[in-house]
């Protein structure tokens, strides 16, 4: 698979493991290292193991989106800040003798403080949130049975189990497929394996162009595989920057969803939080 169909299998994990609040302490990592990206360097995964952060090719604004993130796959739209942040790369490699203590639903409760303490003592970021009136989506059944489609499929909740793995002191086991709790694809086609309701929706926001609310009630973990045309999309999944060539051999986002999943999306308003960057910096030398 190439780089950029599998960047949606991203942080499938590692997100999850960085939604937690802060806890009274404030952990921080022993020694970070932050250098300028290559130029036309690759996206790259980021490792992470139990004494070791690896963060590649990455930029500021991605950054605070993650160190601040409030639960799995957070849609939170990140404002503000100078430009540079949403364009300069960074490879950052952070180190710590004490592995972060889980937290919550097997989430790392500490590594999300740590990483948010790196980014305001290397970058100087300071930022708020804020309540905003908006157009946001309700996700909910396209049918009056409620009946779902064929690309939604309940399957064994496996989740807890794969954040465990990543975060022990043995290797994970390796696997022939995408981990539990991760979303993937290339341009027009999004994969979700072993996620909640509420975590598609959170990525569908991406996809939908705002804020997407589940209003499903369903419960449990989910395969779903959703195909459609890029372009109809705000930002598919891999996509690299800029518009996407249309599909006509695919339908757009909104029918796909009715026709392969039975769901809907219902344009209302309401209150949105967003994330406001109040000031950063270029980072402080090694």
């Amino acid at each position: 698979m190439r780089a950029t169909a599998c960047v949606g299998f991203v942080l499938a994990l590692s997100a999850a493991l960085l939604a937690q609040q802060a806890p009274a302490s404030q952990p921080a990592f022993d020694v970070v290292s932050i250098k300028q990206s290559q130029p036309g360097a690759p996206n790259r995964l980021p490792r992470i193991s139990p004494g070791r952060v690896e963060l590649f090719n990455t930029t500021l604004k991605s950054l605070i989106g993650t160190a601040y993130s409030r639960f799995p796959f957070d849609s939170r739209e990140v404002v503000g800040g100078p430009p540079w942040i949403d364009s300069e790369r960074f490879d950052i490699v952070a180190t710590m003798e004490k592995p972060p203590q889980l937290a919550g639903f097997a989430m790392l409760g500490e590594l999300s403080v740590m990483l948010r303490a790196l980014i305001e003592q290397r970058f100087g970021v300071k930022a708020h949130n804020e309540q905003r009136e908006g157009d946001v989506y309700t996700l909910t059944y396209a049918r009056s049975d409620r009946k779902t489609g064929a690309g939604l499929l309940l399957v064994p909740d496996a989740c807890a189990a794969a954040l465990k793995e990543l975060t022990g002191a043995a290797p994970p086991p390796q696997r022939t497929g995408p981990p539990p709790c991760s979303f993937g694809g290339p341009p027009g086609r999004l994969i979700g394996t072993g996620v909640t309701m509420a975590m598609f929706a959170n990525v569908l926001s991406e996809t939908a162009g705002r804020t997407v609310v589940d209003r499903t009630g369903l419960a449990g973990s989910f395969d779903i595989e959703l195909n459609f045309d890029p372009s109809s999309a705000a930002k598919a999944p891999g996509a690299p920057l800029g518009p996407q060539p249309a599909d006509d051999s695919k339908p757009s986002v909104f029918t796909a969803l009715q026709e392969q999943l039975g769901l809907k999306l219902e344009s209302t308003r309401g209150q949105v939080d967003i994330l406001v960057i109040d000031s950063a910096e270029r980072p402080t030398p090694n």
